[in-house]
């Protein structure tokens, strides 16, 4: 039902037109009365605004023209009829210069007033379905975006980099500006759902539910603001993570999930609060502290570390590049040389300082592990459960002994995956470039990446993909975009950059090249059309 707001200054008038036709039936309610324009003012300020106003135009204190102006000023789009007499010409032009949509001619006929109203209606409707569509589209755009920043901050944590400037080129496109700020100051948080006892009483209240609404209640509260990202791990779907791009937040943040959780939906959550981070490149280290943190926490406190990255320096991304590089040669000597370097003998290290080594360096053997074995397996489920038990080792070498164990396994993989015939290794990288053709990926890179002659990855790639790298990258990029355009109505520019265009022209022509229409033509055809911006 729409509303109408009536002025003028007649009772008599407005009672005539409020009997003059079934405004129930006409899909409309009289909402307000209003004998002048300040009146009618007043009321628009404590009331909701009406869909539709009818307005004399000559009036005591303030006329419709008057009127009009003001509404044009505070509340623009508003819709206006005027009501006026034969003499009224000078004032009409007036108000169809303040946005008039129509007048009506005192004395007002039945059959003139109900095929002015049925017009509206039939414009009001319209535009309703324009806003529900434009809100839609809000919304995918909003949901597709969110999943690609997810996506990414997960990788900035847990996989290789491909190159810091590439990374910051990334998070600009997907409106990550925030962690690309020089400096850049922030706290990573882990948050787990745990389920109190009893909690699951009746047959519907099934966890994978529950677990669902968390991570909807985490992300609806991380996304009161624009300093806090959410991201989530499908191998652990009762945790979530969230980078809070300014570190006196993060505490307040965790206490009011905390809180939430605990009202809405009648659960526990126990949160880990890392330290402040001063940059990208300590990215890594704040999500291992906070993990650490989370995993000394209970339901009735928050675990939080303090001092740590401090004593945690010497393990920069070069000292990590060393690492990952005697792994990935299956160089034992060499690992326990670092470990040496690392923890140095000949001075104390604090435990927890030594605690949150080690456990920076079993994320590393998970990247390495997810880098050469793609998907699940028995060595991640050992990597998670070396992760959860490092704090509970009782000495220094029971932890050192653990990790030389461990980076042994992860060397078996390796091994594994380099002496196959090939094609396990070209399924590893394959299946990095699957995650990662968002960024600008070159033969080169990857070939340093894996340690190889470029020459040979690109026979070896080719033999496997059955196409060239270039090829293969664009392909999944168009395949990408073209699912996006049969099911979403993002717009170009946002298509092309969730897929890793930079240029949305770039884009345009390689769709055509390998469709043989636009994407605009190809949406028109498939998904029945949208205007673009």
């Amino acid at each position: 039902m729409y509303t109408i707001m009536l002025i003028d200054d007649e009772v008599g008038v407005r009672n005539s037109i409020k009997a003059k036709i079934d405004w129930a039936g006409a899909g409309f309610c009289m909402a307000l009365e209003a004998s002048n324009g300040e009146e009618a003012l007043r009321m628009l300020e404590s009331n909701p605004l009406p869909d539709l106003i009818f307005c004399d135009i000559r009036m005591p204190q303030m006329d419709g023209v008057a009127f009009m102006q003001a509404c044009r000023e505070r509340y623009a789009g508003i819709r206006v009829v005027v009501l006026s007499g034969y003499s009224d010409f000078e004032y009409m032009k007036s108000a169809i210069r303040f946005g008039a949509v129509d007048y009506l001619l005192k004395p007002i006929g039945r059959g003139e007033l109900t095929g002015l109203v049925a017009r509206i209606a039939a414009e009001l409707e319209e535009e309703g379905a324009r806003k529900l569509e434009a809100q839609r589209e809000q919304v995918s755009r909003r949901e597709q975006l969110q999943l690609a920043q997810e996506q990414q901050l997960l990788r900035l944590v847990k996989s290789e980099w491909v190159s810091e400037s590439t990374v910051r080129e990334r998070l600009q496109q997907l409106q990550l500006i925030a962690l690309t700020e020089v400096p850049m100051h922030a706290r990573i948080i882990t948050a787990e759902m745990r389920i109190p006892a009893n909690r699951l009483n009746t047959w519907s209240e099934r966890k994978d539910l529950l677990v669902l609404a968390f991570q909807m209640l985490a992300r609806e509260l991380s996304g009161l603001s624009d300093r806090i990202f959410t991201f989530a791990d499908a191998s652990h779907p009762h945790l979530m993570f969230f980078l809070v791009v300014s570190p006196e937040g993060a505490d307040r943040f965790a206490e009011e999930l905390v809180r939430s959780a605990k009202r809405v939906l009648r659960l526990d959550c126990v949160t880990g609060i890392g330290e402040t981070i001063r940059g990208l490149n300590e990215l890594k280290n704040g999500y291992a502290s906070s993990m650490l943190a989370w995993s000394r926490s209970t339901v009735h406190g928050a675990g939080s570390e303090r001092n740590t990255m401090d004593l945690a320096q010497a393990f920069t991304p070069e000292i990590e590049r060393k690492l990952v590089h005697t792994i990935e040669n299956s160089d034992m000597k060499a690992f326990a040389r670092q470990l040496q370097d690392l923890f140095r003998t000949d001075q104390d290290t604090p435990a927890f300082a030594f605690t949150f080594l080690a456990f920076r360096i079993i994320l590393m053997f998970v990247s390495v592990a997810k880098k050469f074995e793609p998907g699940e397996s028995a060595l991640h489920q050992v990597l998670w459960d070396a992760q959860m038990a490092v704090r509970d080792y009782h000495s220094r070498e029971q932890v050192m002994n653990r990790l030389h164990r461990l980076a042994e396994l992860v060397m078996n993989e390796v091994r594994k995956t380099r002496s196959s015939s090939g094609m396990q290794l070209a399924d590893a990288i394959r299946q990095y470039v699957d995650e990662n053709y968002g960024y600008e990926l070159t033969l080169s890179s990857l070939a340093e990446m894996f340690h190889l002659n470029e020459t040979y990855l690109s026979g070896l790639f080719k033999q496997s993909a059955g196409m060239t790298f270039s090829d293969y990258v664009t392909h999944l990029r168009l395949n990408h975009a073209e699912r996006l355009l049969r099911e979403n109505e993002l717009k170009l520019t946002d298509i092309a950059t969730l897929v890793g265009y930079s240029s949305s022209s770039y884009f345009s022509t390689s769709f055509k090249k390998r469709f043989g229409v636009s994407p605009k033509e190809y949406r028109e055809q498939h998904a029945g059309g949208g205007d673009e911006a």
